[in-house]
């Protein structure tokens, strides 16, 4: 569950404007869907990477910002999240290569966005068409009196070892220049770090086609780190699939 308790102060490094952030005390996570490129639809808390927008028009990170104080409410206003359209802007105003990262990062995200529509039209096609076999193998053969007893007609469940496929991904031009570029950041920061973006690097090199590198990077990961997300990237660099995958916890 999800719950705030008043809000954060907080003042942006660039010009000291000051904005209201909510105070989480818990954090319900879920969504209706995940995919391994980090993209969540229909979450209960607000997913990104900490990336905003100024109102001097400067890209800042929220980990940067300043902290004023605590209240209970606040008259500030919220601080806005980059615009999709001006994520190019910002990767090129960038000052670090931290912020660059995380441009990048949201930035491979929207690109994906286009190739998200098509899977979801594709899957919903495919699943359409395998419960409308089973209904056609599993017709309705009720009387009258069956339905009048309560009797319920026969119920779908997705038939094992169903159709599972995806619509081909292809990165364009400028996909594949902002994947190469922010699998050199993320390397680099890896080499820095303990932890070092293990997913996100293995899921760059996938969608890459790059799929030797992938397995190499996805095999360091910290056994305590594997889950949902983590064995479904393996399983796809198995299969040389190189589409973001859409999964529910």
């Amino acid at each position: 569950m999800t719950k705030v308790r008043g809000v954060r102060i907080l003042a942006a490094p660039c010009c000291g404007a000051r904005y209201a952030f909510p105070w989480y005390v818990s954090m319900n996570f879920s969504a209706w869907e995940y995919w391994t490129d980090g993209w969540r639809d229909g979450h209960l808390m607000p997913h990104d990477s900490g990336l905003r927008l100024c109102t001097c028009g400067r890209c800042v990170l929220v980990k940067e910002l300043m902290e004023v104080e605590t209240a209970a409410s606040s008259d500030l206003p919220g601080m806005d999240h980059v615009p999709a359209e001006l994520l190019p802007e910002c990767i090129a105003d960038a000052g670090t290569e931290d912020l660059e990262t995380v441009a990048r990062l949201e930035y491979c995200r929207v690109l994906n966005h286009p190739y998200r529509d098509r899977y979801r039209r594709h899957r919903d096609a495919e699943e359409a068409a395998t419960k409308a076999a089973w209904e056609a193998a599993n017709p309705d053969r009720r009387t009258w009196w069956d339905k009048l007893r309560g009797r319920k007609p026969p119920h779908y469940p997705r038939p094992a070892g169903s159709p599972l496929t995806y619509p081909t991904f292809e990165a364009t031009d400028e996909q594949r220049r902002n994947m190469e570029r922010l699998s050199e950041l993320l390397c680099a920061r890896g080499a820095a770090s303990r932890h070092g973006c293990t997913l996100e690097r293995a899921e760059l090199y996938r969608e890459q086609g790059r799929f030797d590198e992938a397995e190499r990077v996805i095999r360091a990961i910290d056994e305590r780190s594997v889950g949902v997300t983590s064995k479904l990237i393996t399983a796809v660099i198995k299969e040389k699939q190189s589409a973001p995958v859409r999964y529910r916890e």
